[in-house]
Formats: structure tokens, C-alpha cells, sequence
């Protein structure tokens, strides 16, 4: 976006989205399933940590409970447990060490590993992110496991670091990968068609046994169209990991031009910072860039949809690749006009001037242009708020998810 606030050409052959027009809300909570008995015994979940099961996966965990009579979840501990086990899961408490490259440690999670599953038994072994993938996926490799279903939400290092450590490790990933998914008892579920795309290029060759997720699924009545708050100034948020591939500090840049510029705009950060990532940023790094007037830093919050009753925009200055970013779908559902970089999962959901707006990575000139453009246009809010609503409703919703991973465990599974 231009100072004057006109929308500029670099993006203006990319394919528009669906039509604005608002299509029925689905109900939350309705897998096709629902009626049907479960057909599977046990399905083992490997996820990272239990506060990321929480805050991204109720909706899968809702819908694999559908399909077998016991879930566990193998995660780490930071306290939440007992969270998970009220949604009716067990838990089994297992570090994965995200940030570490150690080859003692990481051979005694996979031995760790093997043991659950010889005693759980699962029919399914179901593995969530990089980590529980790749430790998971050996210790699949070394059992007598039915199914396995590898579930990226993004492809971090794989995709991302060029260091020699990295590449080795790339390598060693996809090959893990790629053997899991080619057995016919894999099956590999993707949240945008560019991570497909580069598995694919990276010779993991699943055929037809991938599916493409709509994120993590969002529940369009606990995340409603909110009314325009009415600040003034307008409040430009971001709630995200405060991670640097995340664009804290793009946006803090902006944030600081457009300040000098004197446009009207608050820019409040909602997030903790993750210690058990490499690419954290410290806590002090964090509050020092807040001056509690235009820029703020509000700290960790679970009441997201608060956030956007009271927030404008939302903004996401990625300068690295991401899955399908929950909290882009959960601003969007709320009716939040929505700022995000070019680059693969965001530029998936986002078409420039349709449904929001797509700036450069790492570029805080153009991001300055897009928030300014959106702070001095309410009426332009109002019009992409709207259309990222629909397009949330088009496919991204709790019941698109269930529908997808239903489908994908009956074509993996067969018929009970």
C-alpha cells in the first residue's frame, strides 16, 4: 500500500479468493463421524508441548476421539496436563528437547519412544511438528506400527536454516520422512500446498496419500465477526510466539517509522517468549522495544477473541515460511482486516486487496505503508475484515478439519 493508501500492482495477478459473500457458519464440533462408533482401539498423538496441543489441536484431539477409543497424547510437561487429560485424553510426559541437536539425547527420546509404543500398542501413531516427527518417525520405522500419519504445521529448520548443521539434519528429515509416508500405512497431512511442494521436491513421494488441512481449524462462533472497536488511534496487533522468524522486529521498525511519520496507530504485542526455540527472543529484548504508548507489550494471554474485540488489525510480519498461522485464522474470523509478509501459508490464505494485505519479508518501509494505509481507512478495514471472514468460512473452519482428517483416516484405515 502506497502513503496516499492505494493498493500498489506487485500483487495484482494473484488469484482472487472466493466471493465475499458470507456462506452459512458451520456448527462447531460436528465431525461426519459423530454418529459412527469408533473403529480403532488407540491412536498415540506426538506433539512437542502440551501448551501447543492446548492451543492448536483441540480440534483434531475432538475428532481422533471420534475414530478410536483412547488417545494418548506423548508431549512434554509444562504444567498443562491436566488440561489435556479433561478433554478426555491420557498423557504420557516426554521431552523432545526442540532445541537441541544432541545425538546421545535424541537417540535416548527415540529409545524412549520405542518403548511407549511397544507397550501402548497404537493402531495410529500420529506425530505433530519437526521434532516428534523426525524422533517419532524412527522409532515408527523400528516397531510393528499399523499406521502412521506425519502432520506438518510447518516445516521450521527443514525449509529454513542453511548452516551445515541444518542441511545434514534437512537431509536426514526427509529421508525419515519420506520413508514413513511411502509405506501404504502412511499417510502425510499438510496445512498449504507450497510445504507439499517442497516435500515433494525434497523426494517425499506420498501419491494419494496426503491431504491438505485448512490450519488447525477455527470454531467461527467462539471466534464471531466482532464490530469495529472504535479506537482512536487504531490498534494493530500481533499475537504470535515471540520468535525472530516471526518479524518482532520488522514490525517494531515499522512501528517506529510510522511514528516518526506521526500516523495515529498503537502496534500491541501479545505473546511469550518460547525458551525451548533457538530463535527466542529474551523477554528484556521484548519490553525494552515497548514505550507503553505507541508500541506495547501486553504479554501472554489465552483469551485470543478478547484480543480482537478490542484490536483493528492484525498483523503478521513473518520473514520465514509458516504453516497456516492459527491466530491469522482467528483475527480473520473475527472480522480483523489482516497484514502479513509474503511467504508461503500466509500469501496461501491472503489475497492482496481481496482479503487483506501482503507485504514484502523483512521490508518495514512497505509494512509501515500497509498499516498506515489501513489506519487512515476504516472503510477499507471494514471491506477486508469482511472478505477474511468468508474466506475463513470457505474451509478453515473446526468442521473442515474433521471432514479432512476423517476422510484421511478411512482412506489410511479402512472401513471398521
Amino acid at each position: 500500500m502506497t502513503r496516499n493508501g492505494a493498493i500498489p500492482d506487485q500483487h495484482a495477478a494473484r488469484p482472487a479468493v472466493e466471493a465475499a459473500t458470507m456462506p452459512p457458519e458451520p456448527a462447531p464440533h460436528t465431525p461426519d463421524c459423530a454418529a459412527k462408533p469408533p473403529h480403532l482401539a488407540k491412536i498415540l498423538v506426538l506433539v512437542t508441548e502440551d501448551w501447543f496441543a492446548l492451543s492448536h489441536f483441540q480440534p483434531l484431539l475432538r475428532t481422533l476421539q471420534t475414530l478410536a477409543r483412547e488417545i494418548v497424547v506423548v508431549t512434554r510437561s509444562s504444567g498443562r496436563m491436566g488440561e489435556l487429560e479433561a478433554l478426555g485424553c491420557r498423557t504420557i510426559d516426554l521431552a523432545y528437547n526442540r532445541s537441541s541437536m544432541n545425538p546421545a539425547r535424541e537417540i535416548a527420546t527415540v529409545r524412549r519412544l520405542r518403548a511407549i509404543i511397544a507397550v501402548e500398542q497404537p493402531d495410529v501413531v500420529h506425530m505433530i511438528a519437526m521434532k516428534p516427527i523426525v524422533l517419532g518417525g524412527i522409532a515408527v520405522l523400528m516397531s510393528r506400527v499399523p499406521h502412521a500419519v506425519v502432520h506438518m504445521t510447518g516445516l521450521g529448520f527443514l525449509a529454513i536454516s542453511e548452516t551445515a548443521k541444518a542441511r545434514a539434519a534437512r537431509r536426514v528429515a526427509l529421508a525419515i520422512i519420506r520413508r514413513v509416508v511411502a509405506r501404504p500405512q502412511g499417510w502425510l497431512l499438510v496445512e498449504n500446498p507450497e510445504d507439499l511442494a517442497f516435500l515433494r521436491d525434497g523426494g517425499v513421494a506420498p501419491g494419494q496419500r496426503a491431504s491438505l488441512l485448512g490450519g488447525a481449524g477455527i470454531d467461527p462462533q467462539a471466534f464471531p465477526a466482532w464490530p469495529d472497536p472504535g479506537n482512536a488511534p487504531p490498534v494493530a496487533a500481533f499475537v504470535a510466539r515471540m520468535i525472530r522468524s516471526k518479524g518482532v522486529a520488522v514490525l517494531m521498525e515499522a512501528a517506529e517509522i510510522l511514528g516518526r511519520r506521526g500516523v495515529p496507530l498503537t502496534v500491541a504485542l501479545y505473546g511469550d517468549t518460547d525458551e525451548g526455540n533457538p530463535e527466542a527472543i529474551p523477554r528484556a529484548d521484548i519490553e525494552a522495544w515497548s514505550d507503553g504508548v505507541g508500541r506495547r507489550y501486553m504479554g501472554f494471554t489465552r483469551d485470543v477473541a478478547a484480543v480482537w474485540r478490542t484490536s483493528d488489525i492484525f498483523v503478521l510480519p513473518a520473514i520465514s515460511r509458516e504453516g497456516m498461522p492459527r491466530a491469522l485464522l482467528e483475527a480473520a474470523a473475527c472480522g480483523r482486516a489482516v497484514v502479513v509478509s509474503d511467504v508461503p501459508g500466509c500469501r496461501h490464505f491472503v489475497a492482496h486487496g481481496v482479503n487483506g494485505l501482503i507485504v514484502p519479508p523483512g521490508d518495514a518501509d512497505a509494512l509501515a505503508d500497509a498499516l498506515e494505509g489501513l489506519a487512515r481507512d476504516p472503510a477499507l478495514r471494514t471491506r477486508l475484515g469482511q472478505a477474511a471472514r468468508a474466506r475463513v468460512l470457505s474451509g478453515y473452519t473446526e468442521a473442515a478439519l474433521a471432514r479432512a482428517v476423517v476422510t484421511a483416516y478411512g482412506a489410511m484405515t479402512g472401513p471398521a
